[in-house]
């Protein structure tokens, strides 16, 4: 019995470390706009090379044990990491800004910190609605194109987005580029938030995929200067962004 009670909580510490990403967020949890396009699990494929262990079943519980907690440890040890770059990525971004506001003004830190915060409320609302002219204000043209593609198409196969206790525990700018013309300006920011959000069948009302479980979730949104707001252009996903090369301009 406490061998299955071992193997029960491994399991379900895997399977909150992997679960399936916030699907119900804006995108569909892929990637969005730029070159992204199609949707992207961000969970990848999982191995481990495990030993084979002679000292009889309570090693191998013990050293299943072992290795989640390692997994539990790289899995808490990488976000922590990621947020530590993204602070000096933030304060070198709000140089950059105090010093393109003396060129233009739509670089004053509050005010793009006040748009970015509501358009993220703003376009989670448009994706849970399926209605597009809802977020029109707060996207580029292209990415309200692909949001209202993907939206028509999950009306034709019969889904709704349900999203529960949306949250925003952080927004930081990570990169800002000045440019001939406003509307080429562009920043980075690093969107850390969490919810509950899944699809289900609009006939039956039954989850179909995602997570009725609180899920927090890292993903890199990129903005752009339009008819005197920032608004957004493009979402990637954590993994597939070099925090430390977009600080530097390497996109």
């Amino acid at each position: 019995m406490k061998n299955k009670k071992y193997i029960l909580i491994i399991a379900t510490l895997l399977l909150i470390l992997f679960a399936v990403p916030v699907w119900g967020r804006a995108g569909g949890g892929g990637s969005s706009g730029g070159g992204g396009g199609g949707s992207s699990s961000g969970g990848g494929s999982y191995s481990s090379h495990s030993g084979y262990y002679r000292g009889g079943r309570g090693s191998g519980i013990a050293g299943m044990i072992l290795q989640a907690g390692v997994v539990i440890f790289a899995a808490g040890g990488g976000s922590i990491v990621l947020i530590r770059k993204a602070r000096a990525a933030r304060a070198r971004s709000r140089k950059s800004m105090a010093f393109y506001a003396q060129l233009g003004d739509n670089w004053d830190y509050r005010e793009v910190q006040r748009q970015v915060e509501e358009t993220y409320f703003q376009v989670q609302e448009c994706w849970r609605r399926m209605d597009i002219s809802y977020g029109a204000p707060y996207l580029s043209q292209e990415l309200m194109e692909e949001f209202d593609s993907k939206i028509q198409w999950m009306q034709v196969r019969g889904e709704a987005v349900v999203q529960k206790n949306v949250k925003l525990l952080s927004a930081m700018p990570v990169y800002a580029e000045d440019n001939p013309g406003e509307e080429y300006d562009m920043i980075w920011y690093l969107i850390h938030g969490k919810m509950i959000g899944y699809y289900i069948d609009t006939k039956n009302r039954k989850v179909i995929r995602g997570n009725t479980r609180p899920e927090a979730f890292f993903e890199y949104w990129k903005f752009v200067y339009r008819g005197e707001r920032w608004v957004l252009q493009e979402i990637r996903q954590k993994e597939e962004m070099d925090i430390d090369a977009l600080s530097q301009g390497i996109l």
